[in-house]
């Protein structure tokens, strides 16, 4: 797991997308929103060319909505590996590779316009919901539902299915639990293969990764600051 404030990339981190990238990012009408996506495509294409140990600028990065097919949908590493998955929210942005399966990132947002109350029953199953009526404290209980979405999101993103299955499909246990999966709805197989981590995004957000392989994972989080110090270096030398 890579993390950075899009205001701490350098100047030059435009120069690493392609021009359908470039021209996805003029799409974004919301000068934050196209910052968020143009570092986030940098940054992993950083992250890729470090663990393999090539240049960012050899990457190429596929994306191909499986509904329309128009370069929309989730980036995918030309030749396939490593698996990749991005996530922005607020001045987080994440990047997560894994080499052993599918991967799926979610970073969200600690803020108090979440209607927590009017998104339950989108978001949580009936058993889950019934749990969460334990959770006293406006405070308490967003910070609960944004960690059950953010590991929902992060197994739909694993997946492939994104918000095009219901969340009340997938079944976790309790937020304040180890996070885990206990069912997914007409995929019995995954619960033993999902294997979901919460993540620290920094103060005031709430993260988790999920990757789809039946070995044991380990999560690095890492400075993606750091990656385009790196990468800079031999230029500046």
């Amino acid at each position: 797991m890579w993390w950075i404030d899009p205001k701490d990339a350098p100047g030059w981190w435009e120069e690493l997308l392609s021009e359908p990238e470039r021209a996805r990012a003029d799409s974004f009408h919301q000068p934050a929103a196209r910052r968020r996506f143009t570092v986030a495509t940098a940054l992993l294409k950083l992250a890729v060319a470090t663990s393999a140990g090539g240049d960012p600028f050899d990457v190429e990065l596929r994306r191909r909505c499986p509904d329309c097919r128009r370069p929309h949908g989730r980036p995918e590493v030309a030749g396939g590996t490593p698996h990749v998955s991005i996530s922005h929210s607020g001045d987080r942005v994440g990047v997560a590779l894994c080499a052993d399966g599918p991967v799926g990132v979610d970073v969200e947002q600690v803020t108090p316009d979440v209607d927590v109350e009017s998104m339950l029953r989108f978001v949580l199953g009936e058993a889950e919901r019934a749990a969460f009526g334990g959770i006293r404290g406006e405070r308490a209980r967003l910070e609960a539902f944004l960690r059950c979405w953010t590991r929902k999101e992060s197994v739909l993103k694993a997946t492939g299915d994104g918000l095009r299955v219901p969340m009340t499909d997938v079944t976790l246990g309790g937020p304040h639990e180890r996070a885990r999966l206990i069912g997914f709805t007409g995929r019995p197989e995954l619960v033993g293969t999902a294997q979901i981590a919460d993540l620290r995004p920094g103060a005031g957000y709430v993260g988790a990764v999920t990757v789809l392989s039946p070995r044991p994972v380990r999560v690095w989080e890492l400075d993606g600051a750091d990656a385009f110090v790196t990468a800079a270096r031999p230029a500046d030398g």
